[in-house]
């Protein structure tokens, strides 16, 4: 059944309270539109205009009628309110040049659900985005325009990742999106603590949205998604509490969906998550303190997970596959908040003492958690990469030296290894000296360590210092699979190469890491129009083996890439090349085929790494180390290298 709601706006007195308890800064008293002009860019990153000629190029209305000057005023006061629900510099950030608010946006073309206006000669619409940096928005009433900005903002957010434009983003997110509402791949209940709980149900209004918002949700799934958008920012206590208390509802899925694709507009997934959302509807001051902010979200995760110290709880049951889904999802949440804390970090200027210090804490943390998991349960591959994916998003806000001592420890026993001691050092220097020397001191290791020569190859490729020690890291999970190439993707060995390197279900091979340790496996995973299999011990591994995280997200073009696998002793014709294994390439994604997602015979990802014969399997790594690809053909008319790109392994691991 669809629930209709009703509006919920930030303007009038409760702007004024939102303002006093510090959700923004007060401006001087009666300010004029320009002054109102000033502070938008200043908090939002994006120009606010009213001349349809200040907007970037693009498809807007036919006609866009001026406000009148005394109506500026009261629509430059509502947009300045509404942005403030965003972090500091958000619109800019992801792109967005300037939003444009006018008397009436009016079009000579309908779509079935606008009014005809006789006297402009067209159709009345609310809004609209340009498909690139612009957004036109008209000014109705001052119920109206908030939800039309939130939804014409939204459909900016849902056509950007990691603050670059990507159109071709939003069917694969459909995608996930219905799935999410189907109940099918649905996002686990976030995180909110009692103190909180209890806040927001003071200022809730008992509103829930049980479905779609709105009749007009139904037009298209991207359309759904901005509706959405509006309602959870402008009912915001209560579609907080709904997502945590009620998330198996359809319209709690539309909304912890639209979430995630506010996060996932920002590099590294900075844009705003639960917490900041929760802050903001409790009027708490969320800009600029990263201290605050950090002990804050410590807290809330802690009170959830270890209410008693040393005493940890799992919430979630499994499902008929043995998967927890909701311990995977407030894992993966916990991940997303380090990127959004680094993101703080950075616009704070936090000194980087402090910051080392909230990552570490949080670090421990998610150790203890997986080490308490273990010691009660078997931790299936999927929680443990859940696990190393949250701990690399961590990662990424340590200097690189820091995170490269981090990785040298098995997941489990970072409780152990971030001892007082070393949550106390001065400066991130001391903290890396500290984390080695317990490495040093400890007694067992996760597996022997053993000479792995062909590191070199990844010091005389890779040049930037950062991408270098990323790549060092993931290096020995890279594997030579028979004649081909892969990659393993867990410690209890789960080996993902291209299919046409086993061919066939239950065939075996040898994987040999760059170490030297050898690893009987079988295939236990094939799909042939994939182009993919995965590879599993034959009997289990006494020791944790070296593996690389996954990437959260698919690469867009441009995005840099190394490629390490075997090119193979001889040609085709049985002539030495005098190529060495675990060879490192470096390149960037050229871009996808039109038909990505399909037969994969020729990879639907287009990249320029140099390859050769015994490539295939080989994984694609960004500069974060994380696997973006799979290497399996290449054109021979265009010399283009192709991979099976992350959506397709996505996917097939999924199934």
């Amino acid at each position: 059944m669809r629930r209709k709601t009703g509006w919920f706006v930030v303007t009038g007195a409760m702007a004024a309270a939102l303002l006093a308890r510090g959700g923004a800064p007060a401006l001087a008293a009666e300010p004029d539109a320009a002054a109102l002009q000033r502070e938008f860019l200043r908090v939002s990153g994006a120009r606010l205009v009213f001349d349809a000629a200040e907007l970037p190029a693009g498809s807007y209305h036919d006609v866009m009628v001026p406000l009148p000057a005394e109506r500026r005023v009261a629509a430059a006061r509502i947009a300045l309110a509404e942005v403030h629900k965003y972090p500091a510099g958000y619109l800019g950030d992801m792109g967005l040049g300037a939003i444009g608010v006018f008397a009436a946006c009016v079009s000579k073309q309908g779509d079935g659900f606008r009014p005809y206006d006789k006297a402009l000669g067209g159709y009345r619409y609310y809004g609209i985005w340009n498909g690139k940096d612009g957004i036109a928005a008209a000014y109705y009433g001052d119920q109206q325009l908030p939800l039309t900005l939130h939804h014409e903002i939204f459909h900016h957010v849902d056509g950007t990742v990691a603050g670059r434009g990507a159109r071709e983003h939003s069917s694969d997110d459909d995608a996930r999106f219905t799935l999410a509402i189907a109940g099918l791949e649905p996002y686990p209940a976030p995180l909110l603590s009692a103190a909180d709980r209890a806040a927001l149900g003071k200022l809730a209004r008992g509103v829930t949205l049980e479905d779609a918002v709105s009749d007009y949700a139904a037009k298209s799934p991207g359309e759904d998604q901005s509706e959405t958008a509006r309602h959870l920012l402008t009912e915001l206590p209560d579609a907080l509490l709904q997502v945590a208390t009620q998330p198996k509802l359809a319209g709690s899925q539309r909304m912890l969906h639209v979430m995630s694709e506010y996060a996932a507009a920002l590099p590294g997934g900075g844009g705003p998550g639960f917490a900041w959302w929760v802050d903001v509807a409790l009027g708490r001051s969320v800009r600029g303190n990263f201290e605050q902010s950090a002990r804050r979200a410590l807290a809330r995760v802690r009170a959830h997970i270890e209410p008693t110290p040393g005493r940890f709880v799992v919430w979630g049951e499994e499902d008929q596959r043995g998967i927890n889904w909701t311990l995977r999802g407030e894992v993966a949440t916990f991940g997303a908040e380090a990127r959004l804390l680094g993101t703080l970090a950075r616009k704070a200027a936090a000194p980087e003492a402090q910051v080392t210090r909230a990552m570490l804490e949080r670090v421990r943390l998610l150790g203890r958690y997986l080490g308490f998991i273990g010691r009660n349960w078997k931790v299936s591959d999927g929680t443990r990469r859940a696990f190393a994916d949250a701990l690399a998003r961590h990662f990424e806000v340590l200097t690189p030296e820091l995170a490269t001592a981090l990785r040298k420890a098995a997941p489990e026993t970072l409780g152990d290894v971030l001892s007082d001691q070393v949550l106390a050092a001065p400066d991130p220097g001391a903290a890396t000296l500290a984390v080695l020397a317990r490495l040093a001191a400890a007694t067992t290791a996760p597996r022997p360590a053993r000479d792995n020569k062909y590191l070199a190859n990844v010091d005389a490729e890779i040049a930037d210092k950062t991408v270098r020690a990323a790549i060092r890291a993931v290096q020995p999970a890279t594997v030579k699979l028979g004649g081909g190439s892969g990659v393993n993707l867990s410690p209890s060995g789960l080996v993902l190469t291209a299919g046409h390197v086993p061919k066939k279900l239950g065939a075996r091979l040898m994987a040999v890491f760059p170490d030297g340790t050898q690893v009987a496996v079988e295939c236990t995973k094939f799909d042939a129009r994939a182009d993919l299999a995965v590879m599993t011990p034959v009997t289990p591994v006494k020791t944790a083996l070296p593996w690389a995280p996954l990437a959260r997200r698919a690469p867009v073009a441009g995005t840099q890439v190394v490629v390490i696998g075997q090119p193979g002793k001889f040609t085709p014709d049985g002539e030495p090349t005098g190529y060495q294994p675990f060879h490192v390439s470096t390149g960037q994604v050229r871009g996808y085929r039109t038909d990505f997602m399909g037969a994969q015979a020729l990879g639907g990802l287009k990249h320029d790494a140099w390859t050769y014969w015994g490539h295939s399997g080989s994984p694609l790594f960004d500069h974060s180390g994380a696997v973006v690809g799979i290497h399996n053909s290449w054109d021979s008319t265009t010399a283009m290298r192709h991979a099976v790109p992350h959506q397709v392994i996505v996917k097939f691991l999924a199934r």
